[in-house]
C-alpha cells in the first residue's frame, strides 16, 4: 500500500450516510438510521471502526435513540477501490481497546 493509499483509506468516511439494511428473506431494503459519529485505527491495510448510528423513527426495536456498527474499510485485491468489510472483524485485545477508548473519549457511552 502506498502513502497516498493509505491516506486514502484513512479518510475514507461514512458519516452522515443512511444505513441501510437489505432484508433478509428477499426483496427491497429499509433505512435504519444515519451514521452520526465514527471512531477508527488503521491496522495493516483495514480501517476498522465502530459507527454511532441514530436510528429513523420507529426503527428501534428497544427504544434506543442509538445502535452501534463496527466493521472495516479495505483496498480490493488490486488496490484499485475501498471497499466496506464483508466479514467478522478480529482485532487483538489491544487494538480492540485502542478502538472502545476512542469511542468513550467522545463520551459514546457504551
Amino acid at each position: 500500500m502506498t502513502p497516498e493509499q493509505a491516506q486514502r483509506l484513512e479518510n475514507k468516511s461514512s458519516l452522515n450516510q443512511r444505513m441501510i439494511f437489505k432484508n433478509k428473506h428477499g426483496g427491497g431494503s429499509r433505512t435504519m438510521g444515519t451514521i452520526v459519529d465514527e471512531v477508527s485505527i488503521l491496522v495493516g491495510d483495514y480501517k476498522h471502526l465502530i459507527q454511532k448510528v441514530e436510528f429513523c423513527v420507529g426503527m428501534s426495536w428497544d427504544e434506543s435513540r442509538y445502535a452501534y456498527r463496527t466493521g472495516y474499510y479495505t483496498w480490493d485485491a488490486g488496490y484499485r477501490r475501498l471497499t466496506w468489510g464483508q466479514f467478522t472483524q478480529f482485532l487483538t485485545e489491544k487494538e480492540y481497546k485502542r478502538l472502545l477508548s476512542l469511542a468513550r473519549a467522545k463520551q459514546w457511552d457504551i
